[in-house]
């Protein structure tokens, strides 16, 4: 793991690292209280479509996480996003379904399981992370690949999920075995995705312990109360496992 140096603002640390993963290059970001020192709860974030790990919404939950509640939190991009971006998959050159068919390939859910538990492994590695419990922050492109991930990865111990849907068949094979908690968001006018259809996603998650939360607005409408749940959420299932 090659880490950057530390940039502060605030009592938030942020540092860039790089890590190697079966030959890819994947870029991240991790957060830490300026001052930490010892284990602490991690959460990864995962960003969605047509963004990338500094996202607005990303460094804004990362930071609430460090400073609320002394977490760590880190962030890779996704395939084709921000530092891994490539011209041919361009969002603004090609309809929705056509971009989704090439960012959402075969390998790539495999490939993200795997950039996502080395980047796990690497920061707990770390003296201000250490080894302790672990949530997954990611909607819309997050849930694609971070459901997956969820479902597969034991150290998860609670994850915020949503603004996808049963379209998606990895997402839909994946769901049952999650079995930690999940809080899903849900937006009712969303432009992209139909409701029975999210409902139907959600309802094939494997955990009995998850909720809908479900909100007005198109697709990338969350509000902020919402941004604020989800905080909660996380925040109250990390302290307690």
């Amino acid at each position: 793991m090659e880490l950057g140096k530390a940039a502060v603002e605030k009592g938030v640390a942020e540092r860039r690292f790089d890590l190697d993963v079966e030959g890819r290059r994947v870029p991240g970001l991790l957060w830490t209280p300026a001052d930490a020192e010892g284990a602490r709860p991690v959460v990864l974030l995962g960003h969605g479509g047509s963004t990338h790990k500094r996202a607005p919404y990303i460094l804004a939950m990362a930071r609430r996480l460090v400073r609320h509640h002394g977490f760590a939190a880190a962030a890779i991009d996704g395939p084709g996003h921000g530092d891994r971006e490539r011209p041919e998959l361009d969002r603004s050159r090609m309809p929705l379904e056509e971009w989704r068919r090439r960012v959402y390939s075969s390998t790539a859910f495999d490939d993200m399981i795997a950039d996502w538990r080395q980047t796990l492994d690497a920061v707990q590695k770390l003296d201000e992370v250490g080894i302790a419990s672990v949530g997954y922050w990611g909607v819309s492109m997050g849930t694609v690949f971070g459901l997956p991930f969820v479902a597969a990865e034991p150290r998860v111990r609670a994850a915020v999920l949503g603004l996808m849907s049963s379209q998606i068949p990895r997402a839909m094979s994946d769901a049952p075995s999650v079995s930690c908690p999940v809080l899903f968001v849900q937006q009712l006018e969303d432009e992209l995705m139909k409701r029975e259809h999210v409902v139907e996603l959600f309802d094939a998650l494997g955990t009995d312990d998850k909720r809908l939360h479900a909100n007005p607005g198109k697709h990338s409408a969350m509000p902020r109360d919402e941004y604020d749940a989800t905080e909660t959420f996380l925040a109250e299932r990390l302290r307690s496992t």
